[in-house]
């Protein structure tokens, strides 16, 4: 008996080693959406090489070449933008968002801006980073519900601004596929932030998760305790983000300019969007690489422009996005945090 008690341990620790070591299942979600990320990058980049030898190369590059002067006046205003976007995410932390300190807001917001161009669902995957660099000052439910928040926002944001945006589009086109994709997108948007807001602020999902787990039920306390806050749409992340959304406008309105377009304040907001709708429908794409400029490139008539300048539109804005993503990118090696204490948990504010 000895013998077999010896060797069942002798067993079991290889056992046991073997069960440590096996590599988890990827889940199969992941698998695909790792495969069809580089695909859709691939596909985005395929169709801007075929739209780029449509339009010609020589014609496109010496409209890129006579828009660069205003480069710096489209980077500034994307300062800007990053700057309202970072306070948008602040105001979401609510009463808790004295806590926050500057600097990790806007190392957090680099970060952020660079995971937002480049990976698929860019806006939340940003909001999911910023969450993961705050959670530390703030506690983990507190930051995840601040990043829902501000995510909600953002969707609330980018609705309202769509408004003005179809209108501008029904003046140039009349109820055109332009005027009436950008009304849906701001009815979808508006909905979708709403819904959001209202299961955030539900009983039922924080109480399913707090019995699951004693760790659950610490994060659920803060997540409702932060989601409760001011009402379901929270108006001053939306505020920013419709600030950050105008000097959007403004960009579109100096790229235009710098590419040789008769601009107008009409045609600003139907580029925004534009823009947006892009947006919506390449959020597979890294950066929307070939969806925003074939967007561009088939709204020419509509900008009464060639295919090359309005293409061209699209190309200046990736540059700048491409000069805030290795800001982002080189942002972790050369700016570095001390750790900090993990916040004790709030009592939840609403029952």
């Amino acid at each position: 008996m000895g013998s077999n008690v010896r060797a069942g341990m002798t067993l079991g620790r290889p056992m046991e080693a073997a069960r440590v070591a096996a590599p988890r299942a990827v889940p199969f979600k992941r698998r695909v959406t790792g495969l069809l990320r580089p695909l859709f990058a691939v596909a985005g980049v395929g169709m801007l090489a075929l739209l780029v030898r449509k339009v010609g190369p020589h014609e496109l590059g010496a409209v890129l070449l006579g828009a660069a002067p205003w480069l710096p006046w489209v980077v500034l205003l994307e300062v800007g933008r990053q700057g309202m976007d970072a306070l948008a995410t602040r105001a979401s932390y609510g009463a808790s968002a004295e806590r926050v300190p500057l600097r990790v807001l806007a190392r957090a917001q680099l970060i952020g801006t660079a995971v937002s161009s480049m990976a698929p669902a860019g806006r939340a995957a940003a909001e999911a980073t910023k969450a993961a660099l705050l959670s530390p000052h703030m506690g983990g439910g507190t930051a995840a519900a601040a990043a829902a928040t501000s995510q909600a926002a953002s969707l609330a944001a980018g609705g309202l601004i769509s408004f003005p945006c179809a209108a501008a589009s029904f003046l140039l086109t009349g109820w055109s596929v332009f005027t009436l994709a950008m009304l849906g997108h701001g009815v979808v948007l508006v909905l979708a932030s709403t819904g959001v807001r209202a299961c955030m602020r539900a009983r039922g999902p924080c109480a399913w998760l707090a019995k699951r787990s004693r760790k659950w039920a610490q994060l659920t306390e803060q997540f409702r305790e932060t989601a409760c806050h001011g009402p379901l749409l929270p108006k001053s992340p939306v505020l920013a983000f419709l600030g950050s959304r105008t000097l959007q406008v403004a960009q579109y309105a100096v790229l235009t300019h710098a590419v040789g377009i008769d601009t107008s304040v009409v045609q600003a907001l139907f580029s925004q969007g534009l823009y947006l709708c892009a947006l919506a429908v390449g959020s597979l794409v890294p950066g929307q690489v070939g969806v925003s400029d074939g967007a561009f490139a088939l709204a020419a008539g509509v900008l009464d422009t060639t295919a090359a300048r309005a293409m061209s539109v699209a190309l200046l804005g990736h540059l700048v996005q491409l000069v805030f993503v290795l800001a982002g990118a080189l942002t972790p090696l050369v700016w570095r945090m001390p750790g900090v204490a993990r916040p004790a948990s709030p009592s939840p504010a609403c029952r």
